[in-house]
């Protein structure tokens, strides 16, 4: 009784897959799929029968049967149920597979079907098989010869890569990027990540002109006022606003009479002090001197009007530029950094601006007159004038048009992208995390693990995943 077990256990394997050459041989005579001459037994008289078996087994040949199917021993009883799940186990795994074979021959025998006789002739030839007539016989020895070289298995390894696929593709990102690490397999593309990089700066306008801080005057209450008191509050205002503007260019001309009054050797200190460049003539140092004491003249001006407002006022700034709040010191120092980095990058900026002007203007010199006479019209230009004034006209619509801007955006977006591609890949993957971009895409991850699991490597079972029983009850 216990070689006769172990016996049809053993076979149970070896006759799934005798089954496709059983149903192809019975192709041979007209009939694809199997037609089992007696009923099947169902599987409750199975289990019963099979219980009734075990019973009959002593302890020790129970314990011999579990230990080689890997299973957990105990009790007379616990064994038996043991063994009697075991064995439905294999029987829907048998049973499953029966059925994928079953599907994999009926559809290559649909396929070869479908074909027509000048198809079949063709594919006959090719493989070396003649002397048939019917369009019956042609797909029936097709069908034996597919079968033979190994035809089943390929089919049922496609089978089982797209159901592989379709369960990868079922996953979450975070499971997937888990199982690659567990795989060893590197589930980040470069490339892809700087271009997400790239796209999230380009919509956060990174690349755009940068905007110096302007605060809006808040909206003035609609009062209904005399049109001669409003006309004379509009003139004073206007005389007020033109005597602080006299007394501001007063003060302006003053303080570059001081510095041109100034010995080279001051100017070379001041410049030094103040972390200019203290080489050049002395009208190139004055100039750059007087530049950096108006900037200093408007920052000091500026904190002085930042101080003024109220700690609500400066929290609305800095929630408007999506600046840290803080203290009202701190977020006045927030202020004005952010205010002077906006300064220094449109400064950088329009000097790139300069430069895509003058490559403008050499791409436009090495055009004929003609041509630059036809693009001044295109653009709605006067067209009078010699070749460099045409020149100047084109390079001047196209600073007013943005077509300058555009270019240089183009240009640090290149940049930026080259500077990215240039890092690390776990600094990139730092910085999509940081930036909340995501960092890999789903369809290579599913491609690498299969790959990887194709070289050799079983599919890797999530140890964080429930099992599906467990799911199942929650609610």
């Amino acid at each position: 009784m216990k070689r006769k077990t172990v016996s049809k256990l053993a076979s149970s394997a070896k006759a799934i897959k005798a089954s496709a050459k059983e149903q192809v041989d019975e192709d041979v005579e007209g009939q694809i799929v199997a037609v089992e001459d007696k009923k099947e037994v169902s599987e409750k008289d199975l289990v019963a029968a099979r219980t009734k078996e075990l019973k009959t087994l002593g302890a020790a040949e129970l314990k011999e049967i579990l230990t080689s199917n890997g299973l957990a021993t105990g009790t007379k009883e616990v064994m038996i149920k043991t063994l009697l799940k075991h064995e439905a186990k294999v029987r829907v795994a048998a049973n499953e597979q029966k059925a994928k074979i079953r599907a994999v021959v009926v559809k290559k025998k649909q396929e070869l079907e479908g074909l027509s006789t000048s198809e079949l002739n063709k594919l006959c030839e090719s493989k070396g098989i003649k002397g048939l007539r019917s369009k019956e016989e042609r797909v029936q020895r097709l069908l034996v010869q597919w079968q033979e070289s190994d035809g089943v298995d390929k089919a049922l390894a496609q089978v089982a890569q797209a159901e592989r696929k379709d369960e990868l593709n079922a996953m979450e990102n975070t499971k997937l990027q888990k199982l690659c690490t567990k795989m060893g397999v590197d589930p980040y593309v470069k490339e892809i990540m700087v271009e997400r990089i790239s796209k999230r700066e380009h919509d956060t306008g990174c690349y755009y002109r940068p905007v110096l801080v302007h605060e809006e005057e808040p909206p003035k209450a609609d009062q209904k006022t005399d049109m001669v008191e409003a006309l004379l509050a509009g003139e004073a205002q206007r005389k007020k606003d033109l005597e602080a503007n006299r007394q501001k260019e007063e003060a302006l001309l003053q303080r570059r009479k001081e510095l041109k009054a100034l010995s080279l050797d001051d100017l070379k200190k001041r410049a030094a002090k103040k972390g200019l460049e203290a080489n050049g003539k002395k009208e190139e140092m004055v100039e750059a001197l007087f530049l950096a004491v108006v900037q200093e003249d408007a920052t000091n001006a500026r904190k002085a009007e930042l101080k003024s407002k109220s700690q609500q006022e400066l929290k609305e700034l800095c929630s408007r530029y999506g600046l840290v709040q803080g203290s009202k010191e701190q977020m006045l120092k927030t202020l004005l950094e952010h205010e002077a980095k906006c300064r220094a990058n449109l400064k950088a900026f329009d000097a790139r601006v300069d430069e895509v002007a003058e490559k403008l203007e050499e791409d436009f010199d090495n055009k004929t007159n003609a041509a630059l006479k036809d693009m001044c019209v295109a653009k709605g230009l006067p067209v009078g004038g010699g070749k460099e004034e045409r020149i100047a006209r084109l390079v001047d619509e196209a600073k007013k048009d943005g077509d300058v801007d555009k270019l240089v955006s183009k240009n640090l977006r290149n940049n930026r992208k080259e500077e990215l591609m240039s890092m690390d890949k776990s600094a990139v993957v730092q910085l999509c995390e940081k930036m909340e971009v995501d960092p890999v895409v789903k369809d290579i991850l599913v491609e690498r693990i299969m790959m990887r699991e194709s070289e050799g490597d079983a599919p890797i079972a999530m140890t964080d995943m429930e099992p599906a029983a467990k799911r199942a009850r929650k609610k």
